[in-house]
Parts: C-alpha cells; structure tokens; sequence
C-alpha cells in the first residue's frame, strides 16, 4: 500500500497509526501522533474536546462526557481528582485576597464587615467561573500528555 493510502492519512484515523510494514517487518507497528500540550491546554479552557476542538467536553457543570459527541475521542480516562480544585482556590484566593488588600488601601473608611462580605461573594462567584475552566485544561493537558486513559494501548507518555 503506497504511503498517501495508508489509514493514518484518512480524516477518521486512529490517534495511534499504524507504521507502513516493510518486506522485513512481520507487522505494522502503532506510532502514536504527536498532541500538542498548548493547542489541549487552550481547548480544554474552553470547556472543548482537546482533540477536535468542536465537541463538548462536558455534559454537565464537572461531567466529563465520556466521549467527544462530535469526533468520538475517548474522555473517560481523566482522572483530574484534586488538581482543579486546588488550582481553582489558588485563584479564587489570590483574588479575595488581592480585593480586600486593595480596598483597604483605597477606602480605609468602609466597614470591615462589608468589606469582607463583597469580597467572599466575589471570591466565591470567581470559584465557581474559573473551576470548570481549570479541570477542563487539566483534562486537556493529561490528554496531550497521554497520561491515565489517554495512552492508549502502551500507556504512558509518547
């Protein structure tokens, strides 16, 4: 089979393509396609399969879809466990902390109380924004690292 016919080159390929099986080797050998960690990174942001770009990641507000519904990428290997929760409160924190730091500067006058009261909504609403976000470029980065589930049949990083 000439090199442009080979299944690799079709729109449907696998993700691990098998090798062209020359007159001395006696089977094809899967070499799996380079992923892009910034391209995953940037796509799982976006709450988007960090293969295609197209399908959504999630099916509800942390549910990861098993596959993508649009490119059928496997997603139920991610395995984010606390990773997105922690850098969400890295965030979050930075951001009420930097707040009350800033207003305190600025208008000494306010009462503490409301002070503190503005700024824990706004954490919180932050959290909440930012954590779906954060998991999905986790998802996104275990996938170009093909780490977990994502290795496919060697496992491991490639």
């Amino acid at each position: 089979m000439a090199e442009s016919e080979s299944p690799s080159n079709s729109p449907g390929a696998s993700p691990l393509a098998p090798a062209p099986a020359g007159p001395g080797t006696p089977e094809a050998v899967e070499q799996p396609v380079s992923r892009s960690v910034a391209l995953a990174l940037g796509r799982g942001l976006l709450g988007r399969c960090p293969r295609c770009g197209k399908g959504a990641m999630f099916r509800a507000y942390l549910s990861v879809n098993p596959r993508c519904p649009v490119c059928g990428e496997d997603l139920s290997g991610e395995r984010a466990d606390d990773a997105p929760a922690f850098l969400t409160l890295l965030v979050a924190c930075l951001v009420g902390c930097a707040g009350v730091l800033l207003t305190d500067d600025a208008s000494s006058q306010m009462p503490l109380l409301a002070v503190a009261l503005f700024w824990l909504v706004v954490t919180a609403v932050a959290s909440l924004m930012v954590l779906p976000r954060i998991k999905g470029a986790v998802v996104g980065y275990q996938w170009a690292l093909r780490l977990h589930g994502f290795g496919g049949p060697q496992g491991g990083r490639a």
